[in-house]
């Protein structure tokens, strides 16, 4: 066991390491009303009694339940615009000693987070409708590639129904059959019951529209470089390609760095550091087993499109980000709560003492990541070896309950 050593620092500042947590099952999200089991050391809290969050016991909690289990993790926790660690945040490998210039995972150690991606999506396309003053309720068929033809169905489909996997469009699992997603077949049944249906092909889709929607409206206020040149693509590789590119800059600029985070210039849907592109050999890979001595799986490149999966980014950073949007310094009041509302961008919630916990699960490749908004608390917890049950929401919801002391 390693000697603690308890760090807290303004979240504007440079941090430390990052927690991580593995888990490899793909669960259902929760039941709205399901209320998280607490043990009798939170007696207070369910009977309503005044408490006071102890960040010290939560940072103690998530390192005692992870170093043993997984191949490495990092994990942030931000209280009030501060944010608390142990140690560095983390502990492992984000590389393995088998590897090639092994390191040590942390707080501000990056990572792949896999479908926790859609946060900030979501977020991102929150900030696109209200840069241009459109709103949830618009469809989204007339932000399509030239010469898509979507079908009647997809002409009904609206902004809120994608970000909340509610559509019915089929997943080919493969971007170039995309096309075939809007002008094809559909689910019937979801789609006319408005039924949750996860899909990546949603966010695919919403990495795409965005950049057709800010090409656009720039076009109507008369700048039209950004529509010329995707409509003058002639393949839909092309498109993808021209298409991620301004995505990926329109997420930095409103979103990363809206939310001050640092290097917002340089984050990516690939290995990056703060000089620039990384290789993936160098990049923190995914481990079938903690103690095994099997070779890590490399971070693959998402640079055609990073909407659904694949933004390789540290806990520090992401746990930030959480609290520039919970405090509206990235995108508006209205937006934070429609996307806690409708669950957009959220896998889920859970009913604790302290009221709705908001949660985003990442899974895959041997990693595994799991957001949590407590509303006064945020936390981001990612590790690289699928042995723990950490995305599970309701672990952390009952570490974090057990944290709260008259």
């Amino acid at each position: 066991m390693k000697n603690h050593l308890f760090k807290t620092v303004s979240c504007g500042l440079m941090l430390g390491a990052v927690l991580f947590s593995t888990s490899c099952k793909d669960q259902e999200i929760l039941s709205e009303n399901e209320k998280v089991e607490l043990d009798g050391s939170d007696e207070s809290a369910k009977l309503g009694v005044p408490t006071k969050f102890d960040e010290v016991a939560f940072a103690n909690r998530i390192e005692t339940y992870l170093e043993n289990k997984v191949a490495g993790f990092g994990y942030s926790i931000i209280k009030d615009g501060k944010e608390f660690y142990v140690n560095n945040g983390g502990d492992g490998y984000a590389r393995k000693k088998i590897e090639s210039n092994f390191e040590f995972h942390g707080a501000n150690a990056r990572q792949e987070i896999v479908a926790a991606t859609q946060y900030v999506t979501a977020v991102a396309v929150m900030r696109v409708l209200e840069k241009y003053n459109l709103t949830l309720g618009h469809t989204v068929h007339n932000y399509l590639p030239k010469g898509w033809v979507p079908s009647a169905s997809f002409k009904a489909l609206t902004f809120e129904r994608l970000l909340a996997h509610r559509t019915g469009l089929i997943d080919y699992a493969n971007l170039n059959d995309l096309e075939k997603t809007v002008e094809g077949p559909i689910n019937t049944t979801v789609f006319n019951e408005k039924a949750y249906q996860f899909s990546d092909a949603n966010y695919e889709l919403l990495a795409l529209i965005l950049p057709y929607v800010h090409a656009k409206e720039l076009a109507k206020q008369g700048d039209s470089g950004l529509l010329n040149t995707l409509n003058s693509q002639p393949t839909n590789s092309s498109v993808y390609y021209v298409a991620t590119t301004i995505y990926g800059n329109f997420v930095r600029t409103y979103v990363f760095g809206a939310a001050g985070l640092e290097h917002a210039d340089k984050i990516e849907w690939r290995a990056w550091s703060p000089t620039g592109p990384l290789s993936a050999e160098k990049a923190t890979k995914g481990y079938p087993s903690r103690s095994g001595s099997e070779p890590g799986l490399l971070k693959e490149d998402n640079l055609i499109n990073g909407g659904a999966t694949g933004l390789y980014i540290s806990a520090s950073q992401f746990a930030k980000l959480q609290y520039a949007v919970k405090t509206f310094k990235v995108i508006k009041m209205e937006s934070v709560f429609a996307m806690k509302n409708k669950l957009l961008g959220f896998d889920g919630k859970l009913n604790g003492s302290k009221g709705a916990y908001y949660w985003k699960r990442g899974n895959g490749k041997n990693c595994e990541t799991m957001v949590i908004d407590f509303g006064s608390v945020q936390v981001a917890v990612f590790a690289n070896s699928p042995e723990s049950e950490i995305s599970d929401p309701v672990v952390l919801a009952k570490m974090f309950e057990s944290s709260l002391h008259p």
